[in-house]
């Protein structure tokens, strides 16, 4: 998955650099100034035309202006800080982000609870007490039903 929002602020710091306004990098890809806005916001995704388009304009590589190589570092008080959610959690399950699930659970939502747990499930993982004692009663039911 990837992280809009880094991705967004690559797109940008690379353009800075370049000494390009958000109008000027429009006006060589023929999209409009809030397109690459809200792509520096992380809030969409160029196309992958505009993709190819922009590491030529910004003299980068594909896989560093999507961030391909790069490890996030989560900060415990806010692990979605600078992040989007979905790839935050999906590199979580996947285990390219290191975190005591335990002291971080209450800043999921249900939804990605849910996604954890069933990610643990599917891999045949054992929570600990810590992170069970945390879970509500409907996620203990899973758990225990799962033999987690």
């Amino acid at each position: 998955m990837l992280d809009l929002v880094l991705i967004g602020k690559k797109i940008q710091s690379y353009r800075k650099s370049q000494r390009l306004s958000q109008e000027e990098l429009a006006e060589n890809l023929l999209v409009t100034r809030q397109a690459v806005s809200r792509w520096e916001m992380g809030l969409a995704l160029p196309s992958i035309d505009n993709l190819v388009e922009l590491t030529k304009i910004l003299q980068v590589s594909f896989e560093d202006l999507l961030c391909l190589d790069e490890k996030i570092e989560a900060d415990p008080e806010d692990i979605f800080k600078g992040h989007t959610r979905g790839y935050v959690i999906d590199e979580i399950c996947r285990g390219n982000i290191d975190v005591n699930l335990a002291e971080v659970f209450y800043q999921f939502s249900s939804k990605e609870r849910m996604q954890v747990l069933m990610h643990l499930s599917e891999n045949h993982q054992k929570i600990s007490h810590d992170l069970y004692v945390r879970l509500t009663d409907a996620e203990k039911k899973y758990v225990e039903r799962e033999g987690l």
